[in-house]
């Protein structure tokens, strides 16, 4: 598979939400499925000082070992994290990990035991490793701020991969790939207004047979479903880079907001639209770039 254009790597290696924390509830961003947000920012600066340097191939293992013993930071690249056995048994879910974010390590840092799946790269990527043994020794001596934001940060990729499964049991394919659409436009998307009608342009998530591994369906359906939102909301792909009408993202993101109800924290805005055009507007901050801790 051919690697993504620099304009795409550079797009993706921007980071929103990295200082738009309040405490340790996590950035003021609603649970998306598919994508944590990103690594925040004491976190950052941890991984860009001690880190050691990784490059993968596109399909290499991100732990040829099969046990997970590091935490892995994406620099650049895009990284997936798919359901499957040690036979190579693989489920109908995959997660994505772009830049600013960890492509594993976190659900067993503190246990060691075994985290079922596999982690690889889908593009060359550039990561960088800390062992847990040695996140350890580091954690206990951190500020509790510290600790209460790292515990922060391990539930709400939970939470999204929680949310990821919901759609996977609940929805059809169709709102399946909206969902991912959606998720990939608060963390990229930019927004303009063309025939009276608002659109959302962002590099594409991923290429559309990994797509379809993340959302347990084939080609074929992926194509027709592309198809369809080309038909009613002018979808459009140029190179790397994909766009629609907004309002094909307002049913699933009805959707989330109803299935966390009324009380969530924070509570998803009525229409999607004002949530995406509140993130554009929100700072951003390269993958690679380390953040000045206050």
């Amino acid at each position: 598979m051919r690697n993504f254009s620099p304009e795409w790597l550079a797009a993706t290696e921007r980071c929103r939400f990295v200082f738009d924390w309040e405490r340790w509830m996590g950035p003021r961003v609603p649970v998306m499925p598919w994508v944590a947000p990103p690594a925040f920012a004491a976190s950052r600066r941890i991984f860009l000082e001690k880190g050691e340097l990784r490059e993968f191939e596109t399909g290499e293992s991100l732990c040829p070992n099969v046990q997970v013993r590091n935490l892995i930071y994406v620099l650049s690249g895009l990284t997936g994290r798919i359901v499957a056995t040690l036979e190579g048994q693989t489920g109908a879910s995959m997660a994505l990990s772009p830049p600013g974010r960890l492509a594993t390590g976190n659900l067993n840092f503190m246990t060691g035991r075994a985290a079922i799946g596999r982690y690889v790269a889908l593009t060359h990527t550039k990561c960088l490793v800390i062992s847990h043994e040695a996140t350890h020794g580091a954690l206990w001596q951190a500020p509790v701020d510290f600790i209460r934001q790292t515990m922060a940060y391990t539930e709400i990729i939970g939470l999204t991969d929680r949310m990821a499964f919901a759609i996977m049991g609940l929805l059809p394919a169709v709102e399946r790939v909206k969902s991912v659409l959606l998720a990939w436009a608060l963390y990229y998307g930019t927004l303009t207004e063309e025939n009276g009608k608002l659109r959302v342009t962002m590099p594409a998530p991923c290429r559309n047979h990994n797509l379809a591994d993340m959302i347990g369906a084939s080609s074929v359906t992926i194509d027709k479903i592309f198809a369809d939102l080309k038909n009613h909301y002018g979808f459009r792909r140029s190179g790397d880079f994909i766009s629609l009408e907004v309002e094909a993202l307002q049913g699933i993101h009805a959707w989330m907001r109803h299935a966390e109800g009324e009380d969530a924290t924070p509570m998803r805005p009525k229409w999607v639209a004002d949530m995406l055009i509140a993130a554009q507007d929100v700072k951003t901050m390269r993958a690679d770039e380390k953040p000045e801790i206050e």
